[in-house]
């Protein structure tokens, strides 16, 4: 019997070795080597090399100057030690009064239909994307505060959007901080700030 234990401790110990250790180092460092700038974040940084943002992390910005992204129901917005969504089911009058109030303060910049995106918090609450519905109805607003032209604006977002992954997987997006960054490069940062 003592031999039966010995045998299943030493099994014990190999499959923890195995797969609480050199399995999670060898993907971590495969994925450095093949994926180096996701595995590390996909940070973008300044002109000084300062951090400003993830690609894959959304982040909130209110200027009208700028592209907003999706809400954020992760703690008091795009925290990614909170990373939720708002568990609020579909029938929800929290959710309904959360989804309202959004627009009522969407629609003072434009009254027409309002993309889903633009008022409803992803799964996860941090996703950095909207859809090229949601950049285009933004679009107006921008060239106007911007004082640009709406071709050109358009044409940024044509730039950006990015196709479904593989031409297959989900749906087209932009990435509203890379868009922001480009108006900014293009035209300069706002001269109001909020």
């Amino acid at each position: 019997m003592s031999k039966d234990i010995l045998i299943s401790f030493k099994v014990s110990l190999i499959t923890l070795f195995i797969t609480g250790l050199l399995y999670p180092f060898l993907v971590t460092e495969f994925s450095a080597l093949l994926f180096y700038k996701r595995a590390n974040g996909s940070l973008i940084l300044n002109d000084q090399n300062k951090i400003i943002g993830s690609e894959l992390i959304g982040q909130s910005f209110k200027n009208p100057s700028y592209f907003f992204p999706r809400p954020s129901a992760a703690g008091k917005g795009y925290d990614g030690m909170a990373s939720q969504g708002s568990n609020l089911a579909q029938t929800s009058r929290a959710l309904l009064k959360r989804i309202e109030a959004k627009i009522e303060e969407i629609k003072k910049n434009n009254s027409e239909f309002i993309p889903i995106d633009l008022v409803t918090a992803s799964g996860s609450g941090l996703d950095p994307h909207i859809s090229p519905q949601a950049a285009y109805w933004q679009a107006p607003r921008i060239a106007m505060h911007r004082e640009v032209s709406l071709k050109r604006i358009v044409s940024i977002i044509e730039d950006l959007t990015e196709p479904p992954q593989f031409n297959l997987l989900g749906e087209a997006r932009v990435n509203v901080l890379k868009l922001n960054l480009v108006l900014d490069q293009f035209f300069g940062p706002p001269t109001m700030l909020p």
